[in-house]
Formats: structure tokens, C-alpha cells, sequence
């Protein structure tokens, strides 16, 4: 046995007699936890993340379960007795005093015991379930302070809201509670009635007929009813079942499936269903609805907005976006709508915003960029898998992260990712504590909005604009052998809205190569994002076209060209290493990007998006009424520089893997032989393109650019394959059960890997440089018609008239006599003679409407 401690031996200093006597003069002894108590001392002692207390903490900590807020310190002013001529209060400050001198040693022999792994072995020795000595002595020699007084109302309060048991608060303390929340209403506990059993009683018995006329006992065994309680108890009460409910169960039973009321429907819908093939599972694209969390980004930007009038952030909005609906913003109305695609009114970098203008732009476009990063970060995680994403936070110093545009709002995106992922990674992670998010900086070129962007942000750096290292070298020269000074590299950078706004395109290329040298050469993320339309989709499309005619290498392609007579001596620069991680699953030209630059006419581009609710501040904004709900599209490029998974990992594209992917991978093992992944039905070209291919990965899989057209017995789908063309495949029933049915749940954005039946090219309209616009094809429309206007509608009659055969004018002027018996009437001439009645009495209402005009 461990010899006591004397911390130990001081705890008991006190007068057991004191004690005795007043516990029993205490007509209500209180369950709470002891002061300082094992409970107070040590947090999460099971979860392996152990917090001891020094003596001095639980001092200065509340009593628990009471919780002192800053409403006490209104009544300093007012000092009320705590009691009326308590026998003991001439020795308040001393029993007080002793009382510190319990807890302190209580805390003190905690900490000893934790040290030596003694704590759980012998928790009795510590006052885990005991009164609480200062509730006790109270109600004898009064409250510390009036602080503690005013505390104790407060947590019942807060414990037990307007229904106060009977004979909880003594009469100081009941006068203080109704002058701050009124008379309460005492609420006494319900009793309990316990039957008890006679001893005398008989036990029961059970009895059947003995076929004689008689009846017979039975053997059972008897059950105690405290056997049926069950283990577990569910937190919420079981839904009453009705007879709908009853009967629908019982043909659940009948067919052998399962009754879902709606909670478990909602539940079911937040995870994958388990009959869908894995691979469509891992190539899916997001889907549930983003809700912009509260603790991170609705809830500091409503706090930063609730200093501002609604009515002036709302006019200034509708001012800066363009009305009511907000169309250059990062919302995206409807093509029917008819609005000019400008680019985004206000930057993150731009020098000089007022302080509505910051607001605005955190209330209106800080959720759409938030939204639209948080579903391009999942997705580039998702195709560069667990292990990237790890090796970034376990780095030394974390991941470093440049938000250019976004105003923190990709950083807050980047955020929840690690958060995920950490979670992932330590299961009993508390969620309160915190998460080795690495580096942030953000670009913030005004006062205004970097003052708001540091209230949302923590451990954060701030540029008022971005290094250009674009004309600075990068290795040495002729002119100068000296090494080049070190330059700021990030892992993760995300510029939304950022190319749209840059008019001239060579300016584009310049920022775009910019960001490329910020980006670290060992594995580097760019991600850049457009609005959803089709000017958006060119800025990006460009972007990815300069990218990898001057960055990425590939077979075939390891260097470019330079066209500047001053690099004559280095013509041809080498590529880097790289690959486009999303959305393409190619490093193709664009199918729908043929025609690099503005074209007119373009119909087809590509783009995606994603469902958010929005925060009550926006739909304030917005002045929606009946939902808050929104999809924002927005069309993305995401690179990574200095890793190719395609040379790391196998990775094969191009046609062989549209073969193989047309085959389907449904029955498709790495692990197994190539005679046992061949399906019967296998062609000899995908049998030939199949064995190529020794490993999935998402990388070589085709993707749907438009939703799937679902037709009776098949599925179309209209997919860009690793081949760089636009497809359409049809899936139908009798291909294969479990393809036709994931294609039918399939979204758009998502990769599909179950193969095909059919095959064939997609016209799709891209425009033209010469070709018209859609104002100049209405204006063309609209003066055609006005010229058949102004010729009149005389001409179609007499055109009619002479194409009629004159023997047989006299039957189309009269439609309605007999025919002869046998007589076939041709088509022509039953529908000249109709067109003629109709004529008829047009004219005969003409006349009669115009002599009613001459009479009056």
C-alpha cells in the first residue's frame, strides 16, 4: 500500500464534529461534483489527452455547473445580506478560508495520484460524489460575496429555467432571483409508486388441458422483468406506430426488406449506398449541399455586419452587383435572363474599398467563392488520394497556403479540408481543440477589407499585392553567375475570379505564369475558378492552354518554342514535370476549346457546380423568400507542378484508356490475372486495350460534362473522354444491371467507370470567330420580318392561286359538293378548298365589321 501523502493527512484537519453537525442541519444536500474534485482536476482522463489543474486554476475557477456571466456585475452596486443571523457568521472568513484550504489540498492530492497512475485505481479517496462544502455551510453562515450569491441564482437559472424545485433556493436567494427573472414556479418531484411483492404470495402458474377433462401444470422458466430492460436506451422515443405504419411494415416483412421512416431516411441519404458499384462510389463528384459553417464564416461575418445598417449593406450590394438578383456577383442567372457577362465588380487586391464595399463584399461573394473552393479542394483531394494530402500536414511547418482573390475565403475552404482529414486521421481528436492547419496568406490590397479578413482569420499573413517574379531569374546567367535569392513557394493556391477581370490576353498569360512560379516545384497545387458561363470558361480554357503548351511535359511534348528574337540562343525551353489533376482526365487540347479566344455562338462549355445554403445575411440581400438554397457554377482548372502521376503511378491515357474505360471496369481486379477480369462479352480491340492497363485510378476514367438523359430501358450520357473528345454513350439494361443503374443515378461532373454498349461522336457548338452573336441574329430576324410585312399578304394568294390547275379550279372553289361514286379527291385539292372557305369568311366578317364602322 502507497503511503499517504500529506496533502492527504491535511484534508482532514477539519472538525469531523463541525461537519457531522452540519450536514445534518442541512436540509438539502446538493449531488454536485466536489469543488475541486477528481472531475474538476482531469479532462478526458480516458481519451489519452489528460489536463490537471494547478491548485491556483480550481481557485479561481466557477463552482461546478454554475456558471458566473457578466450580468453579475450589475448588481455590485447592491449589497444584499446573505442571511438573516446565522449562528456561525461571526466565523464566515475563517470557515471560507478553510474551505479554500480543502480544495487546494483535494487538488494537490489529485495531481499526486495522477502522477503516480493512482487515480482510477482510487477514486474513493477523492470526493467524487460528495456535497459540496460551500453549498453545505451557506445556508448557515452565508454566501462568500455577493458574487457567490448572485452566481448561485444564476446557475438555477440556467439548471432548471422558470421551474425551480421546491426548497432549492433559500429565501436571499429566492428575493434575488424574482427581482431579476420574476416569481418562479416551484416544481416538486413526482413519486414514485413501488409495488412490493407479499412474500406470502404464491408464484404464478401455468396450466393446459389434459385432454381428460382436466388440466395439467406446466414447467417454465420465470423471467424477472429486469431481464427485458434493455442495455442501451435510445436517446429519442420510438415513433408511434399507426395502422399506415403497421401495414406498411408488414409488407416490408412480406417482400423481406426493411421500413424506413423519414429519420432514417435522412439519415440513409448522408452516406453511400452500399449497392453501388465502388468504383462509381470513388468517381462520383460532390453532392450534398454545402452549409457554410457557423463558428468559421457565418457566424464572424454576421457579427462584423451586425455593426452596419441592413439597409445600407443592402442598397450598396444591389448597387455594386447589379440589382436585385445580384448578376455580377457570383451567382448565375439563367441564359434566358439575358445579362451581359462582366466580370466580378469588386477584387480582394484592388488598393482603395470603402467600408460598405468590404462588407458587401463579404456578405455577397464570400459564401459563393467559399462553396465553390471547399467542392474543387474535395475533389483534387480525392484524385491526388490520402496519401498527398497527409504528407502536407505531417511536413514540417504544414502546408503553406496563398489565397489570391478569395479574400480568406479559400483558406477557410483549405481549412475544413485539413479538419477532415485530421479527424480522420485521430478519431479521438477532441473537435474543440486545435488542428495543425499549417501557413496562411492572404492577398488583401484594402484597409478596409484585410481589417474585416483579420476578424475571420487567425494566424494569418497579409500582402497588399503579389511578388512578381515573372522577369526576375530564377537560375544563373550569363550576365550574372550568381545564385538568385530565394523565393516564397506555397503548396496550395487558390485564385478565384482572377482572369476574368484582365482584359488584354496577354496580361492574363502573365499572371497565370506568375502564380505558376509561386507555386513549390515539388508538388505545387494551382487551382484557378470562373463563373459558370461561357466567357468565364474561356478565361480558364486559356489558361490551361498556355499551362501546358510552356509547363507540363508529356510524350511527345518535352519543350516548346520561343518566338522573341532576344532568347535566339535558348530557342527551345524545356517542359517541367506536371499533370492536370481536375476536372480533365486529359492533356489534350480542350474539345470544346478548339478555337482558342473569344468566338461567338459557343453553345457548349464546360462547367459545374454546387448546392449551398445561404446565411440569413445574404438572404436578407437577396430578398428570397421561399428558399435559401442556391447552385453556384463556375468553371476550374487545377495543376500540380513537379509530380505526374501518370509516370509515378502507371497512370495510362489517351484512347487506350477510352477503350478500356468503354469496356467498363465493373469486373475489373488488379490483383487478379488478365484471363479472369475479361467479361465474355469483351471485343478483341478492348481485350488488346484492357491488358495496358494494370491499375484504376480515377485519372483514366471519362467524364460526364451534362446530366444523364434517362430514357426507358437505357442511359445516355454525354462524357469527355481521356482521349480529349466529347462522347456519348448508351447504357442500356440488358449491358449490365449494375451499370444501367448507377448510370441512372449518376449526376453531372461525375466519372463513369461501368462502361458502355454503344458509342458515338457528340456535335457540339463551340461558335466561330466570324460568326454572329445572339443580339446580331435577332436583329438579322427581326428586320426580315418587317420586310415580309411591309410586301403585304397578297403575293402568298396569288402564288397559291396560279399553282392550282385550272380544270380543277372550279372543285377547289367548292369544296362541299358530291363526289362521284369511285372518285378519289387528291389531298391538294381538299386542302385548297378549305384554305378557300376559310378565306371566304374572313372576308365576309371584314365587310360586315367594316359597315358597322360607316354606320356609326
Amino acid at each position: 500500500m502507497f503511503p499517504r501523502h500529506s496533502a492527504s493527512r491535511a484534508s482532514r484537519t477539519c472538525s469531523r464534529d463541525l461537519l457531522r453537525t452540519t450536514v445534518h442541519h442541512h436540509t438539502q444536500v446538493n449531488t454536485q461534483p466536489f469543488y475541486g474534485g477528481a472531475k474538476s482536476l482531469t479532462l478526458q482522463r480516458r481519451g489519452n489527452s489528460t489536463k490537471c489543474l494547478t491548485p491556483a486554476s480550481v481557485l479561481n475557477s466557477p463552482i461546478h455547473g454554475k456558471n458566473v456571466n457578466n450580468r453579475s456585475r450589475q448588481w455590485k452596486g447592491k449589497r444584499l445580506s446573505s442571511t438573516n443571523a446565522a449562528p456561525h457568521a461571526d466565523r464566515k472568513d475563517e470557515i471560507y478560508e478553510l474551505i479554500d484550504n480543502i480544495n487546494r489540498n483535494e487538488a494537490e492530492m489529485a495531481r499526486l495520484m495522477d502522477e503516480l497512475d493512482l487515480l482510477d485505481d482510487y477514486h474513493g479517496a477523492l470526493n467524487y460524489d460528495g456535497p459540496d462544502p460551500e453549498d453545505v455551510f451557506t445556508p448557515l453562515v452565508g454566501h462568500r460575496n455577493q458574487e457567490a450569491l448572485e452566481a448561485k441564482v444564476q446557475s438555477a437559472r440556467q439548471q432548471f429555467g422558470d421551474y425551480v424545485p421546491e426548497g432549492y433556493l433559500s429565501d436571499i436567494e429566492l428575493q434575488l432571483y424574482t427581482r431579476l427573472y420574476g416569481e418562479p414556479i416551484a416544481k416538486e418531484e413526482e413519486a414514485l409508486d413501488v409495488e412490493e411483492d407479499d412474500d406470502g404470495q404464491e408464484p404464478d402458474r401455468l396450466y393446459r388441458e389434459d385432454g381428460e377433462g382436466g388440466w395439467e401444470e406446466v414447467e417454465h422458466e420465470v423471467v424477472d422483468e429486469e431481464d427485458d430492460i434493455p442495455v442501451a436506451y435510445d436517446m429519442e422515443a420510438p415513433a408511434e406506430e399507426t395502422a399506415t405504419m403497421r401495414r406498411a411494415r408488414e409488407v416490408a416483412e412480406e417482400l423481406g426488406g426493411e421500413l424506413m421512416l423519414e429519420r432514417s431516411r435522412a439519415e440513409a441519404d448522408t452516406q453511400p449506398s452500399i449497392r453501388n458499384h465502388p468504383w462509381t462510389l470513388e468517381a462520383r463528384f460532390g453532392r450534398s449541399a454545402i452549409s457554410l459553417p457557423y463558428n468559421t464564416v457565418s457566424g464572424p461575418i454576421s457579427a462584423i455586419l451586425s455593426n452596419y445598417s441592413n439597409k445600407h449593406i443592402y442598397e450598396s450590394a444591389h448597387e455594386l452587383f447589379g440589382g436585385r438578383k445580384l448578376p455580377h456577383s457570383t451567382t448565375t442567372l439563367p441564359p434566358k435572363a439575358q445579362m451581359p457577362q462582366l466580370p466580378i465588380p469588386l477584387r480582394a487586391g484592388q488598393r482603395f474599398m470603402t467600408e460598405m464595399e468590404a462588407n458587401s463584399f463579404l456578405a455577397v461573394l464570400f459564401p459563393g467563392m467559399y462553396a465553390s473552393a471547399l467542392s474543387i479542394l474535395a475533389e483534387v483531394r480525392k484524385r491526388l488520394g490520402t496519401k498527398w494530402i497527409r504528407d502536407l500536414i505531417t511536413k514540417e511547418g504544414g502546408p503553406h497556403v496563398l489565397d489570391v482573390g478569395g479574400g480568406g475565403a479559400g483558406v477557410l475552404a483549405w481549412r475544413d479540408i485539413i479538419r477532415a482529414e485530421w479527424a480522420a486521421m485521430n478519431p479521438e481528436h477532441p473537435k474543440s481543440a486545435p488542428v495543425p492547419v499549417g501557413k496562411s496568406t492572404v492577398l488583401t490590397g484594402s484597409d478596409a477589407l484585410q481589417a474585416r479578413a483579420s476578424i475571420i482569420l487567425e494566424d494569418t499573413t497579409f500582402l497588399p499585392r503579389l511578388p512578381n517574379y515573372v522577369h526576375v531569374r530564377d537560375r544563373p546567367t550569363l550576365d550574372d553567375d550568381t545564385e538568385p535569392q530565394p523565393r516564397k513557394h506555397y503548396d496550395i493556391i487558390i485564385a478565384p475570379h482572377n482572369l476574368l477581370g484582365i482584359s488584354e490576353d496577354f496580361m492574363r498569360k502573365e499572371h497565370v505564369e506568375n502564380l505558376w512560379s509561386l507555386l513549390n516545384p515539388n508538388g505545387g497545387v494551382l487551382v484557378l475558378f470562373e463563373k459558370g458561363r461561357q466567357k468565364g470558361f474561356e478565361a480558364v480554357a486559356g489558361a490551361r492552354d498556355m499551362i501546358l503548351n510552356r509547363y507540363i511535359s508529356s510524350s511527345g511534348a518535352t519543350n516548346y518554342e520561343t518566338l522573341t528574337e532576344s532568347q535566339i540562343e535558348s530557342r527551345y525551353m524545356e517542359k517541367e514535370t506536371g499533370m492536370i489533376v481536375a476536372p480533365c482526365t486529359n492533356h489534350e487540347v480542350c474539345p470544346m476549346y478548339r478555337i482558342p479566344g473569344e468566338v461567338k455562338g459557343r453553345r457548349d462549355y464546360c462547367h459545374f457546380k454546387q448546392k449551398y445554403y445561404r446565411p440569413d445575411f445574404l438572404q436578407r440581400i437577396t430578398g428570397a423568400k421561399d428558399r435559401n438554397d442556391e447552385d453556384v457554377q463556375f468553371s476550374y482548372i487545377a495543376v500540380q507542378r513537379g509530380v505526374d502521376l501518370r509516370e509515378k503511378e502507371g497512370i495510362v491515357q489517351g484512347p487506350v484508356a477510352t477503350d478500356v474505360a468503354f469496356a467498363g471496369y465493373e469486373h475489373f481486379n488488379p490483383e487478379a490475372s488478365q484471363s479472369e477480369v475479361q467479361e465474355p462479352n469483351t471485343s478483341e480491340p478492348a481485350s488488346a486495350a484492357a491488358g495496358k492497363v494494370k491499375t484504376f485510378h480515377t485519372l483514366q476514367l471519362p467524364r460526364a460534362i451534362y446530366p444523364p438523359m434517362k430514357r426507358k430501358g437505357h442511359v445516355i450520357l454525354d462524357l469527355c473522354t481521356p482521349a480529349g473528345q466529347i462522347e456519348r454513350w448508351t447504357v442500356p439494361r440488358s449491358f449490365s444491371k449494375q451499370a444501367f443503374k448507377d448510370a441512372r443515378k449518376s449526376q453531372w461532373g461525375d466519372l463513369w467507370a461501368l462502361g458502355a454498349k454503344t458509342r458515338l461522336a457528340r456535335n457540339i457548338k463551340i461558335g466561330s470567330k466570324d460568326g454572329e452573336g445572339k443580339k446580331e441574329r435577332l436583329a438579322r430576324r427581326a428586320a426580315a420580318k418587317a420586310a415580309m410585312n411591309e410586301e403585304g399578304g397578297d403575293i402568298d394568294e396569288q402564288n397559291e392561286i396560279d399553282r392550282l390547275d385550272k380544270a380543277d379550279l372550279d372543285d377547289a372553289l367548292n369544296p362541299g359538293r358530291e363526289k362521284e361514286k369511285g372518285q378519289t379527291v387528291p389531298r391538294w385539292k381538299k386542302k385548297a378548298g378549305k384554305r378557300r372557305a376559310r378565306q371566304a369568311v374572313k372576308d365576309d366578317a371584314e365587310r360586315r365589321v367594316s359597315g358597322l364602322t360607316e354606320q356609326l
